[in-house]
């Protein structure tokens, strides 16, 4: 800053001044350094503050989510999600699903009259999937294309009690399940934030394609039977499309007999809806 005036003879402490006539007033030297540090202070505050915005704006504010599936329950499993962000746009998911293996009689379609007398089934599964957003808002919400990959694990049992029409001989036996799974799957979906920590994630769409392996056994307690279970069985496979007719096996060993499934390649759909907690 600089002040110019006329004077004749005149002298002020701590200025310059010039020739006679005129002079230009400038402020001490320490006075013009303070300024000038004042000026940098501003600027340089500016600055770190619209680095810290630049650089928190890259990471969402919620970057995981819990989510429970209650769609699953159907299937007798009860599944959780945990979802990380990686970026502003991309996630990364491990599902987890615990057998939850409860009686199906009187579900299903399964009457509690029939010779069924008892029928209980558990899945248990793992997928991990990799997720991108379409949008941009830094946070785990919108519409998203989700790739996955999934491990089945599911056992069943039944116990079976009653009469043959033919002979009205009383007759029992028990079915003894375990199958595997491992599925690749691609699915489309929206996920709503709510105040940015309820979740609700909307799963449509979702084509997935594997194969299943595993053994279903038959016992009965009259050895005859064994020999009529494996022949309809034998029977029911023949009608069978011949992709999967041809990866079942039926033997018979005593009063046991085994269907074994190896590869069969098979289509299924997932659609549902799961809630969750953002943090």
């Amino acid at each position: 800053m600089t002040y110019t005036f006329l004077y004749n003879n005149l002298s002020i402490e701590g200025y310059t001044i010039s020739n006679k006539g005129s002079a230009i007033i400038k402020p001490p030297i320490n006075n013009r350094i303070m300024k000038k540090l004042l000026v940098f202070v501003v600027f340089a505050g500016w600055a770190v503050l619209g680095s810290g915005q630049v650089q928190s704006s890259n990471m969402p504010e919620s970057k995981n989510v819990v989510k429970f599936l209650p769609a699953n329950l159907f299937f007798q499993s009860i599944s959780f999600e945990y979802e990380r962000m990686i970026n502003a746009k991309n996630s990364l998911t491990l599902g987890i699903g615990l057998p939850n293996k409860k009686s199906l009689i009187g579900k299903y379609g399964i009457d509690a009259g029939s010779d069924l007398k008892t029928a209980a089934l558990g899945t248990m599964h793992v997928r991990a999937a990799y997720r991108h957003y379409t949008h941009n808002q830094m946070l785990p919400q919108g519409f998203y294309i989700e790739p996955n990959l999934k491990y089945q694990h599911i056992t069943g049992n039944a116990s079976i009690t009653g009469v043959d029409d033919l002979t009205d001989q009383s007759f029992s036996g028990n079915l003894e399940m375990k199958l595997n799974a491992v599925n690749l799957g691609f699915q489309l979906g929206y996920q709503f934030l709510i105040a940015k920590r309820v979740s609700l994630d909307l799963y449509f769409a979702g084509l997935e394609a594997g194969f299943l392996s595993g053994n279903v056994t038959s016992t009965s307690n009259i050895p005859s039977d064994a020999i009529n279970i494996k022949s309809e069985n034998e029977d029911a496979i023949a009608d069978m499309p011949s992709f999967i007719g041809n990866k079942l096996t039926v033997t018979q060993s005593g009063n046991n007999v085994n269907v074994k499934a190896k590869s069969i390649p098979y289509p299924w759909f997932r659609g549902g809806i799961s809630f969750g907690f953002a943090f």
